[in-house]
């Protein structure tokens, strides 16, 4: 139920309106205090939290203004109704001005009281509803903030060059507002070792020395940005220093394996951020060759003599940005070099090279989506690879593969991103009258203006403009078809207040007129 307060000084007006309450609201509203006096009013407010509070302007003590001031600013949620007789209808509107929802004329009828009530209680009852969606869209907009902190580290470890303007979409997405940044690599002398657990303990501990802080697990390693302005003070600290060691101590004696850790120099920059991790990535690998006692030696293989990791690294970054030709290209080049080298004399040792690399693209993919090998579905077509004997098969079968995994990646995303663009869509369709931004639309579902655009366009084949446009002319033609209404009347009901932009913007939607579609 809705919280009502009766603040009135003459004690027959009040048991008049708790009568109205109770009689018309007894199931919906509860009358939790009344006041005769403007200062008992806001002690009263600001104890109980009314929902709706009516206010007599003419108030002992503190009048109704002043108390609906205070109140209004310690009761944001507050609605205020105010009780006026006519030769106070000047203050009335200065209510109005403050905050205070509406107000009531005395005497005023009791339609006149339902009536304001009834608009309150939608208005609020309407605001509990958004106020739910909301929230429950930041609870699923939270679980999406490490997928794109992945998306990000991802396409910064497989060297995708970002555009400024991904970039500022990505700092706006994440909350980063710091322009200055360093980059922590976290390596172990084991696979798979690392956990989501791991990541989420060490972004925990680190976050108390840099709150703005994303990482992720990729090509086995955590891997980190840390953003703020005056970072070398906090990276040359005996307490990072610490902090940097406690957390390798708990890995090591959680896992029983070596831990080594890169830290880079502070970096400025979109054009650092590959640098950045480079520095840090090195300084890792450099400690974990000064601690080994062997230097494993080096296997007369294939995929020792091509360079075989990076390009995995290449391949995997085409993928996971859904780069079709790219990564079919890269690949090419992959089965060409594959093809000169002379230590190959059947294509066995090809498909056998190549099945190596499926599989570690899939492992370094499924640390992008969480998803087991099964997930990918390409099995069979791994098996099939085995029995082909000509190079167009295998080039064919390759790049199937290639492309199925890019449509599950494609899946993957839209999945994460579906509730964002069906809330939008509903808000074009209730919306579609009115000249709606994009910004606009981007802040009603509490996302950037970038990373919105961006989604609504890969998940609706559109852009956002063109989405709203399909709308208004399929209402268009539903109402043309309709009958009752003139070409000028549709105009005005789909957003249009030039008929003759209207007019245009149809026939090139339908290629007829409104005229023509009508004799149809």
């Amino acid at each position: 139920m809705l919280k009502l307060m009766i603040v009135e000084d003459e004690e027959l007006e009040r048991m008049a309106l708790r009568f109205l309450v109770n009689k018309y609201y007894k199931d919906s509203i509860q009358v939790v205090g009344e006041c005769s006096n403007g200062r008992d009013a806001v002690d009263k407010a600001i104890l109980y939290k009314p929902d709706i509070v009516l206010m007599d302007i003419n108030m002992p003590i503190m009048d109704g203004l002043e108390a609906a001031t205070i109140i209004k600013n310690n009761c944001k949620n507050t609605e205020i109704v105010i009780l006026t007789a006519f030769n106070y209808f000047d203050y009335a509107k200065k209510a109005i001005e403050i905050g205070v929802s509406d107000y009531l004329l005395k005497p005023f009828f009791n339609e006149e009281f339902c009536s304001a009530v009834d608009k309150l209680m939608d208005k609020i009852n309407t605001k509990i509803t958004d106020e739910n969606i909301n929230k429950k869209l930041k609870n699923k907009y939270k679980k999406v903030i490490p997928y794109i902190e992945k998306e990000m580290i991802t396409s910064i470890v497989y060297g995708v060059t970002l555009t400024n303007e991904q970039y500022d979409g990505y700092r706006d997405m994440l909350d980063i507002k710091h322009n200055r940044f360093c980059s922590i690599v976290f390596k172990s002398n084991n696979k798979k070792v690392f956990s989501e657990n791991s990541i989420y303990n060490i972004k925990n501990k680190l976050g108390i020395l840099f709150p703005e802080i994303i990482g992720c697990l990729c090509l086995n390693d955590i891997v980190l940005f840390v953003f703020e302005e005056d970072l070398e003070s906090e990276i040359l600290s005996r307490k990072f220093e610490n902090l940097l060691k406690s957390l390798q101590d708990d890995l090591r004696s959680n896992n029983e394996i070596n831990i080594y850790t890169g830290v880079s120099y502070v970096n400025e920059g979109l054009n650092k951020l590959y640098l950045s991790y480079k520095e840090a990535k090195l300084s890792s690998e450099r400690k974990q060759n000064m601690d080994s006692i062997f230097k494993s030696e080096i296997e007369n293989n294939i995929m020792d003599q091509i360079d075989i990791n990076k390009m995995e690294v290449t391949i995997c970054g085409r993928i996971i940005n859904e780069d079709l030709d790219g990564a079919i290209l890269e690949l090419d080049n992959l089965i060409n070099k594959l093809l000169d080298n002379s230590e190959l004399k059947d294509f066995s040792a090809i498909k056998k090279s190549l099945i190596d690399v499926f599989n570690v693209i899939i492992e370094n993919i499924s640390e992008f989506t969480g998803k087991d090998f099964n997930d990918f579905n390409i099995t069979k077509s791994l098996e099939e690879l085995m029995t082909l004997e000509d190079i167009l098969g295998i080039k064919h079968c390759t790049n199937m593969i290639i492309k199925n995994i890019i449509n599950f990646i494609s899946n993957y995303k839209r999945s994460k991103n579906i509730h964002v663009i069906e809330k939008a869509r509903k808000y074009i369709e209730s919306n579609y009258i009115k000249e709606i931004t994009l910004d606009e639309l981007s802040q009603h579902v509490s996302m950037s203006t970038y990373y919105f655009s961006r989604i609504f366009s890969k998940i609706e084949g559109m852009t956002f403009r063109d989405y709203l446009i399909k709308i208004r002319m399929e209402k268009a033609k539903n109402l043309l078809r309709q009958g009752d209404k003139s070409i000028k009347q549709v105009a005005l009901e789909v957003g249009y207040i030039d008929q003759n932009y209207f007019s245009k913007a149809f026939k090139k939607y339908t290629n007829l007129s409104p005229k023509e579609y009508i004799k149809l």
